[in-house]
């Protein structure tokens, strides 16, 4: 069975926790990601700030210079790069979250999305040609994540 890092993409955004929510945004509109890992200097994974935890702006649109970890999610699941593909299936449909931060030795290296899970199905059906993890994210950088239609 394939393992998680055949899957991740490695060209992952992530920001700061002293990043502005403006920053963090920026980015997801720009690289049209639904969520962000939040990392420390070192690459640690803190958390994740998503779409949803920002939806508080829509009442206070003035907040945009608060901080990411005013927002962030703290506790977030996250799934080892040599875990197999069902582990990552598993949180996708028990915890309904689109991304799962990929981690060796407490580093962020990657990102898998129920996009990439799906691409994998359709693909070993012959219903799609395969793509490439690191063709796709020199294309389109860190495109798991991104948000559903």
């Amino acid at each position: 069975m394939a393992k998680i890092k055949d899957l991740m993409s490695t060209d992952v955004i992530s920001v700061e926790p002293d990043d502005s929510v403006e920053k963090a945004i920026k980015l997801m509109i720009k690289h049209r990601l639904s969520g962000l890992p939040v990392t420390d200097s070192a690459g640690r994974l803190l958390g994740l700030i998503s779409e949803f935890d920002l939806l508080e702006l829509v009442w206070d649109p003035q907040t945009g210079q608060d901080r990411v970890y005013q927002y962030m999610t703290r506790e977030v699941k996250q799934v080892d790069q040599d875990a197999d593909l069902a582990a990552a299936a598993e949180s996708f449909r028990t915890l309904s979250i689109r991304r799962l931060p990929v981690t060796q030795d407490g580093q962020v290296v990657g990102i898998i999305s129920r996009h990439d899970l799906l691409r994998h199905v359709m693909h070993a059906r012959g219903q799609i040609a395969p793509v490439v993890p690191s063709l796709l994210s020199a294309a389109e950088p860190a495109v798991s994540g991104a948000a559903a239609p």
